[in-house]
Formats: C-alpha cells, structure tokens, sequence
C-alpha cells in the first residue's frame, strides 16, 4: 500500500492499491469535510434525510455521493440555479432546490422538502442568506411527539460569514446547531475520516473531476477557470 502523510500531526493513511494518487490527493479534503460532519458531528444513522446546502462545487459534489455511500434515505440538494443543479440527480440527489428564488419561495421550497421527506441532517457549504431561509423553514418542526430533530452542520461560509439568527427559531424547533472543522473535530477523527473515505472511493463508485497539472505550472493554474479539483503532480 501506498501511505498519503498527514504532515499537520504525523500520522498516516494508507491508500487502497487501486486508488490512483491523482483521485486520493483530489479527493481528500472536500470528501473529509461531508464525511466528518456526517460521521463525527451529526452522528448520521442509515437511512436518514440529508439536505446539502451547496452542493454544485466540488464539496458539495462528493458530499451527496457520500452520504448516499453511507446508507441516507434521500438527499435534498441545493445550487445557485437550475442549471448549476441539473447535473446532480445523477450524482444521487432525490431532489434538487434553485437558490436563486425569492426570500418566500426559498423558505417555502426548503419547508416542503423538510416536511415531505422528514430531514434530519443538513451539511451547510454557504451559511449566508440561504442558511438563514433553511433555518426559517425549520421553525415549528421537530418540536413536536415523534418529529425528529434536525442536525445543522455548519462547514463553509461561501455566501457569507454571518447570519441572522431569531431566538424564536431555536424556541420553536428540534433545530440542533454544530459545525465541522479544525477545532470541533480533533485531528485524530480528522485523519481517521480520510483513512475511512479512501477506503470507500473505489467500491462506492465515489467521482471527482481532477485536472493533473505538473508543479512547475503552479503559476498558470493558480490564475485558470477551471472548475475541476486542481492535483500538482511531480
């Protein structure tokens, strides 16, 4: 087996021989993000609902494969537009939600999907405006006789580093808030989480568009437009 060293605090994972390097390197830490929040934050069971809020980047991507690899009933995915989101059914979304409606219409599409299929985790890529409209949404539910409550893990900040949060949201729901990361997640779990995805890449069929490019052509790729996950190779 090959090893990837986690130089952060020495220790290893080893590789499955028939990962290539290019996929593992790429895939390493957006996929840890989804795994850890989903495994280490959100304690996820088989069979539950995951909503991924930004789920069009590379992250966001491999986080609905991922939940589908670890057993979630259905997934609820979110992106700017209906064009950023037609490609992601076939990634294993059941559903899809366009950001780009109004403030009602949002918090009515999230509140329908969270009432219809019953959500029980949300992974967070943007927070920002749409976190707020999810959280509105969730107001009321989860507080009553065999609701579940709703795990809303924090991860990124891509639509905005803030939001406004209503006391009356919190009193009103079974909403529970955490987040995931450096800090909350010890770098033991951290580095267990890649071990485990590394693992699953290949029997879960898990994809992830990489664009090799040589280290000597750092300079050209840091300034390209490419979409893909970026691997310097030697």
């Amino acid at each position: 087996m090959a090893e990837l060293t986690a130089v952060q605090n020495s220790l290893c994972v080893a590789l499955p021989d028939d990962l290539d390097d290019v996929t593992a390197a790429g895939a390493a830490n957006p996929g840890m993000s989804s795994w850890a929040a989903l495994k280490e934050r959100a304690r996820f069971v088989a069979g539950e609902t995951v909503l991924i809020n930004g789920a069009t980047g590379v992250s966001g991507r491999l986080a609905i494969q991922i939940a589908k690899h670890l057993g979630a009933g259905a997934v609820i995915a979110t992106g700017r537009n209906e064009a950023s989101i037609e490609e992601l059914p076939s990634l294993g979304a059941d559903a899809t939600i366009a950001l780009d409606q109004t403030p009602e219409r949002l918090t009515e599409a999230f509140r329908k999907e969270i009432r219809d299929r019953g959500v029980n985790v949300i992974l967070d890529y943007l927070w920002g405006s749409s976190a707020e409209r999810l959280i509105a949404a969730i107001g009321g539910h989860g507080s009553g006789d065999g609701e579940p409550r709703i795990r809303y893990v924090q991860i990124g900040s891509m639509a905005g580093p803030t939001i406004t949060l209503p006391g009356s949201a919190l009193r009103s729901s079974g909403l529970e808030l955490l987040g995931s990361g450096l800090g909350s997640v010890s770098n033991e779990a951290l580095v267990r989480s890649i071990g485990e995805l590394m693992k699953a890449i290949v029997p879960g069929k898990l994809t992830i568009r990489t664009e090799p490019v040589p280290l000597t052509q750092v300079g050209s790729a840091w300034n390209g437009t490419t979409t893909d996950r970026v691997v310097f190779t030697m």
